[in-house]
């Protein structure tokens, strides 16, 4: 999620996503890595679409 006057973006495609999207599929910072223009609903759900860390 690019932070600007135009809204949340998705990182992976570019795409607009809502303020409300990102805080609930977004990462813990509200930043979104996948939307529903690049990735299924049940990858956001499941949190498939978040970038693994070295901890996981």
């Amino acid at each position: 999620m690019e932070s600007s006057t135009a809204g949340a973006r998705c990182r992976n495609c570019g795409t607009h996503v809502t303020q409300q999207f990102a805080r609930v599929f977004g990462d813990n910072g509200d930043v979104v890595h996948g939307c529903p223009g690049c990735t299924t609903y049940r990858e956001m759900q499941s949190g498939g679409h978040l970038p693994q860390t070295e901890s996981e």
